[in-house]
Protein backbone atom coordinates (compact mmCIF):
# COMPACT_ATOMS: atom_id res chain seq x y z
CA UNK A 1 0.00 0.00 0.00
CA UNK A 2 1.33 3.50 -1.16
CA UNK A 3 0.81 6.41 1.59
CA UNK A 4 -0.01 9.36 -0.79
CA UNK A 5 2.26 12.24 0.99
CA UNK A 6 1.98 14.14 -1.87
CA UNK A 7 -1.52 15.52 -0.31
CA UNK A 8 -0.67 18.40 2.18
CA UNK A 9 -4.05 17.87 4.50
CA UNK A 10 -3.81 16.64 7.99
CA UNK A 11 -2.44 13.08 7.87
CA UNK A 12 -3.22 13.24 11.78
CA UNK A 13 -7.40 13.18 11.67
CA UNK A 14 -8.83 10.03 11.38
CA UNK A 15 -11.20 9.96 8.34
CA UNK A 16 -13.93 8.04 10.36
CA UNK A 17 -14.01 9.85 13.00
CA UNK A 18 -14.20 13.39 10.83
CA UNK A 19 -16.95 11.03 8.77
CA UNK A 20 -18.81 11.34 12.35
CA UNK A 21 -18.11 14.82 13.03
CA UNK A 22 -20.15 15.52 10.06
CA UNK A 23 -23.14 12.78 10.87
CA UNK A 24 -23.68 14.49 13.85
CA UNK A 25 -23.78 18.14 12.67
CA UNK A 26 -26.03 17.15 9.92
CA UNK A 27 -28.72 15.18 11.72
CA UNK A 28 -31.37 17.34 11.63
CA UNK A 29 -30.64 19.34 8.27
CA UNK A 30 -33.52 19.54 5.47
CA UNK A 31 -31.57 19.10 2.77
CA UNK A 32 -34.69 19.96 0.61
CA UNK A 33 -34.17 23.65 2.11
CA UNK A 34 -31.48 25.87 1.53
CA UNK A 35 -29.33 26.38 4.87
CA UNK A 36 -27.69 29.79 5.54
CA UNK A 37 -27.46 31.71 2.43
CA UNK A 38 -24.21 33.84 3.41
CA UNK A 39 -22.69 31.68 5.95
CA UNK A 40 -23.23 34.10 8.42
CA UNK A 41 -23.46 31.54 11.43
CA UNK A 42 -20.55 30.32 10.52
CA UNK A 43 -18.74 33.54 10.00
CA UNK A 44 -19.84 34.37 13.79
CA UNK A 45 -18.19 31.09 14.83
CA UNK A 46 -14.76 32.21 13.09
CA UNK A 47 -14.96 35.80 14.56
CA UNK A 48 -15.02 34.08 17.96
CA UNK A 49 -12.65 31.45 17.34
CA UNK A 50 -10.05 33.38 15.50
CA UNK A 51 -10.88 36.70 17.94
CA UNK A 52 -11.30 39.26 14.88
CA UNK A 53 -14.48 41.24 14.43
CA UNK A 54 -17.50 39.75 12.81
CA UNK A 55 -18.42 42.26 10.71
CA UNK A 56 -14.71 41.58 8.78
CA UNK A 57 -15.70 37.78 8.15
CA UNK A 58 -17.26 35.97 4.76
CA UNK A 59 -17.19 32.00 4.10
CA UNK A 60 -16.73 30.77 1.04
CA UNK A 61 -16.68 27.46 -1.10
CA UNK A 62 -13.13 26.69 0.11
CA UNK A 63 -10.09 29.23 -0.20
CA UNK A 64 -10.08 28.83 -3.77
CA UNK A 65 -13.56 30.41 -4.86
CA UNK A 66 -12.68 33.23 -2.03
CA UNK A 67 -9.61 33.69 -3.86
CA UNK A 68 -11.18 33.50 -7.61
CA UNK A 69 -13.92 35.52 -6.61
CA UNK A 70 -11.80 38.21 -4.78
CA UNK A 71 -9.29 38.74 -7.86
CA UNK A 72 -12.05 39.20 -10.27
CA UNK A 73 -13.89 41.69 -7.80
CA UNK A 74 -10.52 43.50 -6.82
CA UNK A 75 -8.72 43.48 -10.03
CA UNK A 76 -7.63 46.94 -11.63
CA UNK A 77 -4.87 46.12 -13.84
CA UNK A 78 -2.19 44.56 -12.48
CA UNK A 79 -1.60 41.42 -10.11
CA UNK A 80 1.55 40.67 -9.13
CA UNK A 81 2.27 36.55 -8.19
CA UNK A 82 4.36 35.97 -5.20
CA UNK A 83 5.87 32.77 -6.45
CA UNK A 84 6.21 30.07 -6.02
CA UNK A 85 2.87 30.11 -4.48
CA UNK A 86 -0.60 27.80 -5.09
CA UNK A 87 -1.55 28.17 -9.01
CA UNK A 88 -5.12 29.40 -8.70
CA UNK A 89 -3.91 33.12 -8.93
CA UNK A 90 -1.78 32.83 -12.50
CA UNK A 91 -4.37 30.11 -14.12
CA UNK A 92 -7.48 32.84 -13.25
CA UNK A 93 -5.27 35.89 -14.85
CA UNK A 94 -4.38 33.82 -17.75
CA UNK A 95 -8.12 32.99 -17.94
CA UNK A 96 -8.99 36.73 -17.78
CA UNK A 97 -6.72 38.03 -19.49
CA UNK A 98 -5.47 39.73 -17.09
CA UNK A 99 -2.06 41.97 -16.75
CA UNK A 100 -0.05 39.39 -14.25
CA UNK A 101 3.43 39.47 -13.19
CA UNK A 102 4.54 36.85 -11.49
CA UNK A 103 7.57 37.72 -8.88
CA UNK A 104 9.66 34.93 -7.73
CA UNK A 105 11.10 35.41 -4.08
CA UNK A 106 13.09 32.31 -2.58
CA UNK A 107 14.24 33.72 0.79
CA UNK A 108 12.40 35.61 3.51
CA UNK A 109 14.57 38.95 3.19
CA UNK A 110 13.87 39.23 -0.34
CA UNK A 111 10.29 39.81 -0.19
CA UNK A 112 10.25 44.04 0.42
CA UNK A 113 12.84 44.69 -2.00
CA UNK A 114 11.13 41.94 -4.69
CA UNK A 115 8.16 43.91 -4.77
CA UNK A 116 9.55 47.27 -4.88
CA UNK A 117 8.46 48.16 -8.23
CA UNK A 118 4.54 47.29 -7.41
CA UNK A 119 4.44 48.76 -3.98
CA UNK A 120 3.13 52.48 -5.15
CA UNK A 121 1.06 51.18 -7.80
CA UNK A 122 -2.76 51.34 -6.47
CA UNK A 123 -4.08 49.11 -8.91
CA UNK A 124 -1.71 46.15 -8.49
CA UNK A 125 -3.35 43.29 -6.15
CA UNK A 126 0.08 41.59 -4.62
CA UNK A 127 -1.08 37.89 -3.56
CA UNK A 128 1.48 35.78 -1.52
CA UNK A 129 1.30 32.81 0.90
CA UNK A 130 2.59 32.11 4.34
CA UNK A 131 3.37 29.53 5.04
CA UNK A 132 4.30 29.30 1.64
CA UNK A 133 4.06 26.18 -0.53
CA UNK A 134 5.74 23.94 -1.29
CA UNK A 135 8.90 25.98 0.56
CA UNK A 136 7.23 25.73 4.18
CA UNK A 137 8.50 28.87 5.54
CA UNK A 138 6.07 31.97 7.04
CA UNK A 139 6.78 35.37 6.28
CA UNK A 140 7.86 37.37 9.48
CA UNK A 141 4.65 39.39 10.55
CA UNK A 142 7.18 42.40 11.17
CA UNK A 143 7.68 41.94 7.20
CA UNK A 144 4.24 41.71 6.64
CA UNK A 145 3.33 44.78 8.64
CA UNK A 146 5.82 46.99 6.40
CA UNK A 147 4.57 45.40 3.23
CA UNK A 148 0.95 46.80 4.41
CA UNK A 149 2.40 49.89 4.78
CA UNK A 150 3.49 50.46 2.16
CA UNK A 151 1.39 48.91 -0.46
CA UNK A 152 -0.96 51.31 -1.76
CA UNK A 153 -2.83 48.09 -3.25
CA UNK A 154 -4.70 45.70 -1.96
CA UNK A 155 -2.64 42.82 -0.31
CA UNK A 156 -4.01 39.24 -0.49
CA UNK A 157 -2.07 36.66 2.05
CA UNK A 158 -3.18 33.08 1.65
CA UNK A 159 -2.97 31.49 4.77
CA UNK A 160 -4.03 28.48 4.11
CA UNK A 161 -1.34 26.29 5.82
CA UNK A 162 -0.83 28.83 8.78
CA UNK A 163 -2.93 26.34 11.47
CA UNK A 164 0.15 24.76 11.77
CA UNK A 165 2.19 27.71 12.09
CA UNK A 166 3.52 29.70 15.47
CA UNK A 167 1.58 32.92 14.03
CA UNK A 168 -0.95 34.25 11.70
CA UNK A 169 -1.50 37.59 10.46
CA UNK A 170 -5.47 37.77 11.11
CA UNK A 171 -3.91 40.31 14.29
CA UNK A 172 -3.47 42.97 11.84
CA UNK A 173 -6.95 42.53 10.14
CA UNK A 174 -7.72 45.56 12.18
CA UNK A 175 -4.92 47.69 11.28
CA UNK A 176 -4.84 47.56 7.69
CA UNK A 177 -7.77 48.07 5.52
CA UNK A 178 -5.52 47.03 2.69
CA UNK A 179 -5.37 43.29 4.00
CA UNK A 180 -7.15 40.39 2.92
CA UNK A 181 -6.63 37.06 4.95
CA UNK A 182 -7.49 33.69 3.21
CA UNK A 183 -8.35 30.85 5.15
CA UNK A 184 -9.26 26.93 4.76
CA UNK A 185 -11.09 24.19 6.63
CA UNK A 186 -9.59 21.82 4.01
CA UNK A 187 -6.11 21.23 5.78
CA UNK A 188 -5.99 21.28 9.41
CA UNK A 189 -9.33 20.86 10.11
CA UNK A 190 -9.63 18.25 8.10
CA UNK A 191 -12.55 19.24 5.65
CA UNK A 192 -11.45 18.87 2.32
CA UNK A 193 -14.22 17.28 0.64
CA UNK A 194 -16.94 19.95 1.76
CA UNK A 195 -15.47 23.08 0.51
CA UNK A 196 -15.52 25.70 2.80
CA UNK A 197 -12.76 28.36 3.87
CA UNK A 198 -13.05 31.96 4.83
CA UNK A 199 -11.33 35.47 4.86
CA UNK A 200 -11.15 38.43 7.03
CA UNK A 201 -10.52 41.69 6.35
CA UNK A 202 -11.56 45.27 7.61
CA UNK A 203 -12.41 46.43 3.91
CA UNK A 204 -15.56 43.63 4.28
CA UNK A 205 -16.95 46.03 6.46
CA UNK A 206 -16.98 48.88 4.00
CA UNK A 207 -20.55 49.30 1.43
CA UNK A 208 -18.31 50.66 -0.85
CA UNK A 209 -15.97 47.51 -0.98
CA UNK A 210 -17.04 44.98 -4.15
CA UNK A 211 -16.97 41.58 -2.92
CA UNK A 212 -19.40 39.42 -5.23
CA UNK A 213 -19.78 35.99 -3.21
CA UNK A 214 -22.21 33.80 -4.96
CA UNK A 215 -25.29 32.89 -2.33
CA UNK A 216 -25.67 29.22 -0.96
CA UNK A 217 -22.15 28.60 -2.79
CA UNK A 218 -21.02 26.69 1.08
CA UNK A 219 -23.84 23.41 1.44
CA UNK A 220 -25.49 23.28 4.96
CA UNK A 221 -23.86 19.88 5.11
CA UNK A 222 -20.07 22.17 5.00
CA UNK A 223 -21.22 25.14 6.97
CA UNK A 224 -22.89 22.66 10.24
CA UNK A 225 -19.69 20.41 10.09
CA UNK A 226 -17.20 23.79 10.14
CA UNK A 227 -19.66 24.95 13.37
CA UNK A 228 -19.24 21.61 14.90
CA UNK A 229 -16.00 21.51 14.90
CA UNK A 230 -15.46 24.81 15.77
CA UNK A 231 -17.31 24.16 19.18
CA UNK A 232 -15.25 21.21 19.71
CA UNK A 233 -12.10 21.92 18.46
CA UNK A 234 -9.77 19.88 20.50
CA UNK A 235 -9.34 16.54 17.94
CA UNK A 236 -8.07 19.03 15.48
CA UNK A 237 -5.89 20.99 17.81
CA UNK A 238 -4.70 17.53 19.26
CA UNK A 239 -3.91 16.91 15.81
CA UNK A 240 -2.12 19.79 14.96
CA UNK A 241 0.26 19.15 17.83
CA UNK A 242 0.86 15.80 16.71
CA UNK A 243 1.68 17.54 13.28
CA UNK A 244 4.09 19.66 13.95
CA UNK A 245 6.37 17.49 16.72
CA UNK A 246 6.42 15.08 13.57
CA UNK A 247 7.37 17.63 11.37
CA UNK A 248 10.19 18.38 13.45
CA UNK A 249 11.20 15.67 14.32
CA UNK A 250 11.72 14.46 10.59
CA UNK A 251 13.59 17.38 9.54
CA UNK A 252 16.06 16.91 12.17
CA UNK A 253 16.34 13.06 10.87
CA UNK A 254 16.65 14.49 7.12
CA UNK A 255 19.38 17.51 8.37
CA UNK A 256 21.63 14.63 9.28
CA UNK A 257 22.35 13.38 5.58
CA UNK A 258 24.59 15.39 4.34
CA UNK A 259 23.95 17.07 0.62
CA UNK A 260 20.14 17.86 1.78
CA UNK A 261 18.82 21.38 2.44
CA UNK A 262 15.82 20.73 4.61
CA UNK A 263 13.71 24.32 4.42
CA UNK A 264 12.71 25.52 8.26
CA UNK A 265 8.67 24.62 7.98
CA UNK A 266 5.75 26.21 9.59
CA UNK A 267 3.37 24.26 7.64
CA UNK A 268 2.69 20.28 7.74
CA UNK A 269 4.44 19.86 4.91
CA UNK A 270 8.94 20.25 4.35
CA UNK A 271 10.95 20.97 1.37
CA UNK A 272 14.01 19.30 0.90
CA UNK A 273 16.66 20.15 -1.67
CA UNK A 274 19.34 17.76 -3.20
CA UNK A 275 20.58 16.99 -6.35
CA UNK A 276 19.29 13.47 -6.18
CA UNK A 277 16.31 14.80 -6.06
CA UNK A 278 14.60 11.86 -9.13
CA UNK A 279 16.19 9.46 -6.98
CA UNK A 280 14.92 10.03 -3.31
CA UNK A 281 11.54 10.30 -5.08
CA UNK A 282 11.40 6.93 -6.85
CA UNK A 283 13.31 5.46 -3.83
CA UNK A 284 10.45 6.46 -1.61
CA UNK A 285 8.06 5.27 -3.82
CA UNK A 286 9.04 1.93 -3.98
CA UNK A 287 9.09 1.91 -0.15
CA UNK A 288 5.51 3.30 -0.04
CA UNK A 289 6.17 6.66 -0.36
CA UNK A 290 4.28 9.21 -2.82
CA UNK A 291 6.06 12.26 -2.56
CA UNK A 292 6.26 15.40 -5.15
CA UNK A 293 9.12 16.51 -7.27
CA UNK A 294 9.53 20.62 -6.77
CA UNK A 295 9.61 20.86 -10.44
CA UNK A 296 6.51 19.63 -10.91
CA UNK A 297 4.89 21.74 -9.56
CA UNK A 298 2.93 24.68 -11.52
CA UNK A 299 5.15 27.10 -12.03
CA UNK A 300 8.20 26.44 -9.66
CA UNK A 301 11.12 28.31 -11.39
CA UNK A 302 12.97 26.18 -13.75
CA UNK A 303 16.47 27.67 -11.86
CA UNK A 304 15.92 26.62 -8.77
CA UNK A 305 17.92 23.69 -7.31
CA UNK A 306 16.17 19.94 -7.12
CA UNK A 307 14.08 18.99 -4.63
CA UNK A 308 10.65 17.66 -3.06
CA UNK A 309 7.95 18.58 -0.99
CA UNK A 310 7.03 15.30 2.10
CA UNK A 311 3.87 15.57 3.56
CA UNK A 312 4.28 15.14 7.31
CA UNK A 313 3.12 11.75 7.79
CA UNK A 314 2.57 9.73 11.19
CA UNK A 315 5.01 9.11 13.83
CA UNK A 316 5.34 5.47 12.60
CA UNK A 317 6.40 6.28 9.52
CA UNK A 318 9.22 8.60 10.19
CA UNK A 319 12.50 6.64 10.30
CA UNK A 320 11.30 4.67 7.53
CA UNK A 321 11.64 7.84 4.94
CA UNK A 322 14.74 9.22 7.20
CA UNK A 323 16.54 5.75 6.39
CA UNK A 324 15.36 5.86 2.70
CA UNK A 325 16.15 9.22 1.77
CA UNK A 326 19.74 8.41 3.55
CA UNK A 327 20.22 5.65 1.20
CA UNK A 328 20.06 7.55 -1.78
CA UNK A 329 23.03 9.67 -0.46
CA UNK A 330 24.84 7.37 0.40
CA UNK A 331 25.03 5.08 -2.41
CA UNK A 332 25.38 8.41 -4.46
CA UNK A 333 28.30 9.10 -2.31
CA UNK A 334 30.11 5.97 -2.87
CA UNK A 335 29.45 5.90 -6.99
CA UNK A 336 30.91 9.54 -6.50
CA UNK A 337 33.55 8.19 -4.81
CA UNK A 338 34.45 5.43 -6.96
CA UNK A 339 34.85 7.51 -10.61
CA UNK A 340 37.38 9.68 -8.72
Amino acid sequence: MTLNLTWTGNQFLDPSEQAEQMITATKSIDITNKDDVWGESVATAVAAHFDVPEEFVRVGAGATQLIDTLLRSAYQGLVVDVTPNFHLTATVSRQQGWNYTSVPVREADELLPALEPYLDRPEAVIVLCSPRNPLGYQFDLEDISALLGRARGLVVLDEVYADFAPQTALGLVAQHPNLVVMRTFSKAWGLASLRIGFAVSQAFAREDFRFWLMPNSVSGVAQRTALQLLAEPGAVHDSVLRAVACREDLAAGLRKIEGVRVWASDANYLCLETPYARAVVAALLEAGYRTRLLHDLKGYPEEWPLGLRISVPRESELDAIVECVTRVHEAAGRLTTAHR
